[in-house]
């Protein structure tokens, strides 16, 4: 069993969260059942944007990468404090803790601009939310990043999607890169993408 971590930041946007949480639930009652989705949060009840709260199995000072196989992050909305998590030493500890492992590593929309905060995008190829006058991609940017404006940025171990719409092909994308291309496929096809 491949066990992979879901890392929520406060603020985090639920729709990107689900995508995560489907492709990798599907995979487990409809699929080769060979690998388990958890979560952590700086605390074990994390509010999200537009104002809910999800429970946890770790918070980030429990997690160890050595225990996973991957690493997924959605985005968020400042309005939400979602970039204070960047603050957060344990939160960059696992970060950077599997990019040093070379383990895959999916974020969508601003959570590539968490990626950025802890320096593993630098000269690699990345993308993040577009809106707003571009005003993320230019913050990507000068994070170190080589932006690019396409929906789904693949960089070594590192995937990068540029907004909500980008969540249900970089998860899928982060299932292929664990589990193998034709898991994938499958629970693609049986989820009618």
């Amino acid at each position: 069993m491949k066990n992979i971590l879901l890392l929520l930041p406060n603020g985090f946007e639920l729709l990107e969260a689900a995508a995560f949480t489907d492709i990798f639930g599907w995979n487990m009652v409809a699929g080769n059942r060979s690998a388990k989705l958890y979560t952590a949060g700086q605390n074990k009840d994390v509010p999200t944007s537009f104002g809910h709260t999800i429970h946890t199995h770790y918070t980030f000072a429990e997690v160890h990468s050595a225990y996973f196989e991957a690493l997924a992050l959605p985005g968020g909305f400042a309005r939400y404090d979602y970039f204070s998590t960047a603050n957060d030493d344990e939160f960059l500890r696992i970060i950077k803790e599997f990019a040093a492992e070379n383990k895959p590593i999916a974020a969508v929309c601003t959570a590539s601009i968490l990626l950025g905060k802890t320096g593993i995008l630098n000269n690699r190829h990345a993308t993040t939310y577009q809106g707003e006058n571009g005003r993320w991609l230019d913050q990507l940017a000068t994070l170190g990043a080589q932006v690019t404006t396409e929906q789904i940025c693949i960089d070594g171990p590192i995937i990068t999607g540029s907004g909500p719409s980008s969540a249900i092909p970089v998860a899928l994308k982060l299932l292929e890169m664990t589990i193998g291309h034709k898991t994938a496929e499958s629970i693609s096809d049986m989820m009618g993408f």
